[in-house]
C-alpha cells in the first residue's frame, strides 16, 4: 500500500512537471471555413510564455509556398514584419515593443491569408521566443507513438486542414 501511494505522488510529480497538454500554439479560425483559393483569417493563439518569469518577446511563423497572400496584424505593444524566400515560403515575425506576452497572458496573432489553392492540411511552424529561450512549435504531428516518436509529441506543429471548394 505504501509504494502505491509513492508511485501514485511520483506521477503527479510528474504531471506538474511536464507540459500540459494544453500548452501549445494553435491556429483558431473563429468559425470561418478555409476553403482553397479564398481569403480568410488565420489566428495563431499562444496561451503562455516560455517559463514561471519569461514573457514571449518574439514570434515567427512559417507559411508554405502554397499560401497566397498574407497580411498580418500588429497586436498592440508589437510590431509585425513579413519575408518571402525565394522557395516562396512566408516568414512573419511578430516582435513586442514593450514587455510582451506574460506567461499566464493570451495572445492572439492574427493574419489575413489566401487559403492555398489546393485542399489539403498545411503545417504552420511556429517558434516562440522568451529571450534565450525556444519554444519550437515544429514536432511532427504523428498519429500514434514509434520507437523515434512520442505521442502526443511534445511541441506540436499547428496544422489547418482546407477545404475543397464548392
Amino acid at each position: 500500500m505504501r509504494s502505491l501511494r509513492i508511485v501514485g505522488l511520483l506521477a503527479g510529480l510528474l504531471l506538474i512537471a511536464a507540459p500540459s497538454a494544453s500548452a501549445h500554439a494553435t491556429i483558431e479560425l473563429r468559425g470561418e471555413r478555409p476553403v482553397a483559393g479564398t481569403r480568410g483569417t488565420l489566428t495563431m493563439t499562444i496561451p503562455h510564455g516560455c517559463g514561471v518569469d519569461q514573457s514571449t518577446d518574439r514570434l515567427v511563423v512559417r507559411l508554405g509556398s502554397a499560401w497566397g497572400r498574407v497580411r498580418p496584424v500588429a497586436p498592440a505593444g508589437w510590431t509585425v514584419s513579413v519575408a518571402r524566400a525565394t522557395s516562396g515560403r512566408w516568414t512573419i515575425t511578430w516582435r513586442a515593443t514593450a514587455g510582451g506576452l506574460p506567461n499566464t497572458a493570451v495572445g492572439d496573432f492574427t493574419t489575413a491569408v489566401r487559403w492555398p489553392q489546393t485542399p489539403g492540411i498545411y503545417k504552420t511552424p511556429t517558434f516562440q521566443h522568451c529571450g534565450a529561450t525556444l519554444m519550437a512549435w515544429s514536432d511532427p504531428f504523428t498519429t500514434a507513438a514509434t520507437a523515434d516518436a512520442a505521442y502526443p509529441p511534445v511541441y506540436p506543429v499547428p496544422r489547418i486542414q482546407i477545404l475543397p471548394a464548392g
